[in-house]
């Protein structure tokens, strides 16, 4: 069994990133989370995305809010065209935002409180010390006796930084700097696929309409693309 890090800097403050710092800061270890983004609480992206049995176990067992972390379509419909109508079938499945997953982490990483979660649990007897940095951009990494100092920089003024830990996580998406310092070569290639989304609020359609997609996860066939409700 490996031995549990006693610091770790986690690089990039979205979902895995965090999740990454908690279960870390419940074994004990000491977390430091390097955010690029200045604000000290990040956008939502208006976002909807689907709730899976992996994130259901771990909120299981690492939430410790009480909020209610997903709602449930009964069934799925697909559509063609202005035929709404082609096919229903029943196919129960968990779905949440990434705005609200997002604040039940930030809750359980740090205490954040937030219009989704203001009552944030207190930290318990045996957890590691935590530390979120907004606007911080990693810009190097050096690896000396076994630690590796993260360099970075804050985005606001450029003043230069850096943290030594015993590990270092790189969960810094899909522009990842960690990935860029340590596997130069790598490049990204579109791979032809683009995705827009947005959000309409219920009482802006009409009854009918909301009557349609309630309950559903609802396709939408078109030519060369597809809608997803």
């Amino acid at each position: 069994m490996q031995p549990i890090p006693t610091s770790v800097v986690v690089v990039g403050g979205s979902l895995a990133g965090l999740m990454s710092g908690i279960q870390l800061k419940r074994l004990g270890s000491n977390v430091t989370l390097l955010e690029q983004e200045v604000s000290s609480e990040r956008s939502s992206h208006i976002a909807g995305i689907g709730f899976g049995l992996h994130m259901k176990d771990f909120l299981e067992k690492y939430d410790f809010t009480g909020l209610a972390t997903s709602i449930a379509a009964t069934s799925t419909q697909i559509a063609y065209r202005k035929n709404s109508n082609i096919l229903k079938f029943n196919a129960p499945r968990l779905l949440t935002s990434w705005g609200l997953l997002y604040r039940i982490l930030r809750a359980n990483f740090d205490g954040h409180a937030s219009a989704a979660c203001p009552n944030p649990p207190p930290a318990r007897e045996g957890e590691g010390s935590v530390n979120y940095r907004a606007g911080k951009k990693v810009t190097g990494l050096e690896y000396i006796d076994a630690l590796t100092t993260v360099h970075y920089v804050d985005v606001t003024n450029g003043e230069p930084g850096r943290v030594t830990a015993d590990l270092v996580i790189a969960a810094d998406g899909m522009h990842s700097t960690i990935r860029t310092l340590l596997q130069p070569s790598v490049t990204a290639e579109y791979s032809g696929y683009v995705a827009w989304r947005g959000t309409v609020r219920e009482n802006d359609v009409l009854p009918e309409t909301r009557e349609y997609f309630a309950n559903n996860v609802t396709l939408d066939l078109l030519s060369d693309s597809y809608i997803l409700t």
